[in-house]
């Protein structure tokens, strides 16, 4: 079966960039399994490994929405989710000495956001391809997860290498997911 798209509609992104989404997957399950599986890893250790992940996952969605087309919705908001998390990641990466709450902080900063646009770039590309629920229930999660972290700071902190890595294996099976999708309809689109 072969999809056509409308006239005058474009894809949300270029074909054959879902290798891109692919990375971001990735690099989420390295961050997930790392703060898992070793215990012993230090809070300031933990600042600098959730700083890399943010910075090259911002730089990895900002490079895909500077090869998306001008004038598509999506691409603002894949813009701005690539800077905000170039951005905290580089705050991370450069001030590890941080504390535990503050740590706690800019992780839900950076979920409420990421989510939050996350949420609202699923909903233009549900006007466009239907639903793509690995998309939007990433950004749901993405948004409780950050209510949590504001909510319980203390509590999350004591936990905070477990509920981060869970977090973090959630996200990228999910982008895992959505990537896999995006192959198989960027293969079926002539």
């Amino acid at each position: 079966m072969v999809e056509r798209m409308p006239p005058g509609a474009a894809a949300p992104m270029p074909n054959r960039l879902w290798w891109l989404i692919v990375l971001r997957g990735l690099a989420a399950l390295l961050f997930g399994l790392i703060a898992i599986f070793w215990p012993g890893i230090s809070l300031e250790f933990l600042v600098i490994l959730f700083g890399a992940y943010a910075l090259v996952d911002g730089l990895i969605t900002l490079f895909s929405a500077i090869r998306m087309p001008a004038g598509l919705p999506q691409r603002a908001f894949l813009m701005l989710t690539g800077c905000v998390g170039i951005a905290i990641g580089l705050i991370s990466v450069l001030w590890p000495a941080v504390t535990v709450v503050l740590l706690v902080y800019f992780v839900a900063a950076w979920a409420l956001v990421f989510g939050l646009i996350e949420i609202a770039g699923s909903l233009q590309m549900k006007r466009q391809l239907g639903p793509d629920w690995p998309v939007s229930k990433g950004g749901i999660l993405l948004v409780i997860f950050g209510l949590l972290l504001i909510s319980f700071p203390g509590a999350v902190a004591v936990a905070a290498t477990w509920v981060i890595g869970i977090f973090a294996l959630l996200l990228g099976a999910g982008l895992l997911t959505f990537a896999w999708r995006r192959r198989r309809r960027d293969r079926m689109v002539l």
